[in-house]
């Protein structure tokens, strides 16, 4: 049997799961804010899903690039 190596280290799996987390949390709250009618309109929570989906795509983004020395 060969070896099997890694795909990715666990670095690179966690900035990869918090992009994934951050670009839907974007587009939910880009939803509510910007569809009348939306469920959640004027409550606040677009704008909270907003940030804090920017927030995790910084943070994934940061870990992603961040080399260890």
């Amino acid at each position: 049997m060969g070896e099997q190596g890694k795909t990715s280290s666990n670095r690179n799996m966690h900035a990869i799961i918090l992009g994934v987390l951050g670009i839907l949390l974007v587009i939910v709250g880009l939803y509510i804010i910007t569809v009348p009618g939306a469920p959640l309109r004027g409550s606040g929570f677009g704008t909270i899903f907003t940030v804090l989906g920017f927030l995790l795509l910084v943070i994934a983004a940061l870990r992603f690039f961040y080399k260890k020395q």
